[in-house]
């Protein structure tokens, strides 16, 4: 009877020590895929925020009174919502207030990866740039 219960405890000692070391192979690869979620899920949220910011940009390029201060305050302000700094905004055409009605105005925004990373390096994207655009046509003053 004693030897029986001996070999059920060794058998349960194996067993832990077998999970164990499963653990420490899989663990880290299951870190490193839920960062990669989370990051991947920033990049798509900053994306769409640009894109957003940059609908917003262009509405208000449309407008008859616009100048390129007021586009680009505009984009300012909608990407402070989630604290992106540094955005490389650009507008085409860049003198907006001499646009003619019916032209096409677009607005354009570039964020560094890298700068908007909630794990910064885990995902090296080098210098690769998320960029959203947004083309509307001038409304005439008619």
């Amino acid at each position: 009877m004693l030897t029986r219960v001996a070999s059920v405890v060794a058998r349960r000692r194996k067993c832990r020590g077998t999970s164990a070391v499963e653990f420490a192979l899989i663990a880290p690869l299951m870190i490193a895929f839920t960062f990669g979620i989370v990051e991947i899920g920033r990049l798509s949220l900053v994306k769409q925020s640009a894109t957003h910011a940059t609908r917003e940009g262009a509405r208000v390029a449309i407008r008859p009174t616009a100048t390129g201060g007021d586009v680009i305050e505009a984009v300012q302000k909608e990407l402070a919502i989630l604290a992106i700094d540094g955005a490389a905004i650009e507008v085409e055409p860049a003198l907006v207030e001499e646009a003619a009605p019916g032209s096409l105005i677009t607005v354009r925004v570039r964020i560094g990866i890298a700068s908007v990373s909630w794990v910064p390096g885990f995902l090296d994207f080098g210098t690769t740039d998320l960029v959203a655009e947004s083309s509307m046509r001038r409304e005439s003053t008619n």
